[in-house]
């Protein structure tokens, strides 16, 4: 995505300076190495095994902010690996963003720009990420390649981190960092970060379907039709329900939790 320049008001520095970025973004697209970008993508790929049908449902959920309960570390490794590639292709003073909503205010030297641009970029634009770190142009124009202009969205990089980033996930899971989601995304967060013994067979079973089912490539996420209604709905929502207990195979310390999320989640639905 790149706004178009008549997109930007001219008369305030900040939208100059996102329209010349703009400018800046669009010309080296046109000079981007798609071998590279494949290469890029291989490199996520063997993250998972080399299985592409799972990473381009990763990467589908990513751009769509959708959280998956049953492939969490996974797309953590893939949000880890993003994070590294865009510090190495593009390092401090390389690119900047601007706040569009407040025209006066131009952030080029901001640190808060990272936690409010990179999630955002990563997860939802990597393959334009990608497209600029890998533009070719002549010696003459090099200086280019450090005017690059992301834009920035606080509240969808909030969003992202919460959901693919394994610090923010074992540093702190609360309750209300996470109002978009519901009682079984975050209990799996919980479960996953304290896991200290294997998961449930169940749980185990139906994650081996659904990426049996992944691999083939098919477009019907949901290959469950003929098996019982209970397990089918634990395939699209999740293992947990507010009224359930804390599963055995987790610490203390997320037992704890387990129960202050239910607590929350509790109240706000009553």
């Amino acid at each position: 995505m790149s706004a178009n320049n008549n997109d930007y008001d001219l008369s305030s520095y900040a939208g100059r300076c996102a329209s010349f970025g703009s400018s800046t973004n669009s010309f080296l697209l046109k000079h981007q190495d798609k071998g590279f970008i494949e290469r890029m993508v291989e490199e996520q790929v063997k993250l998972l095994g080399g299985n592409k049908e799972l990473y381009s449902r990763i990467d589908n959920n990513m751009k769509n902010g959708v959280f998956d309960h049953f492939f969490i570390r996974e797309h953590c490794a893939i949000y880890s690996w993003r994070e590294t590639f865009f510090s190495k292709h593009f390092p401090d003073n390389s690119w900047f963003t601007v706040d569009l909503d407040d025209e006066d205010e131009f952030e080029a030297e901001d640190g808060s720009q990272e936690f409010t641009t990179i999630p955002f970029q990563i997860t939802r634009h990597f393959d334009r990420v990608m497209a600029l770190a890998s533009a070719n142009v002549h010696a003459e124009l090099t200086w280019l390649k450090q005017q690059i202009y992301f834009e920035k969205n606080e509240l969808l990089s909030d969003e992202a981190s919460c959901k693919y980033k394994w610090g923010d996930m074992s540093v702190s899971i609360r309750w209300e960092d996470r109002v978009d989601m519901e009682f079984s995304d975050v209990a799996h967060m919980v479960a996953e970060v304290h896991q200290t013994g294997p998961k449930k067979l169940e749980e185990m079973a139906l994650k081996a379907v659904l990426l049996r089912h992944i691999s083939s490539g098919s477009t019907n996420f949901l290959p469950l039709d003929d098996l019982p209604a209970k397990i089918k709905k634990k395939a699209a929502t999740g293992m947990y329900n507010v009224e359930g207990a804390a599963p055995n195979n987790i610490s203390d310390e997320g037992k704890e939790m387990f129960e202050r999320m239910r607590e929350a989640f509790s109240k706000q639905s009553s």
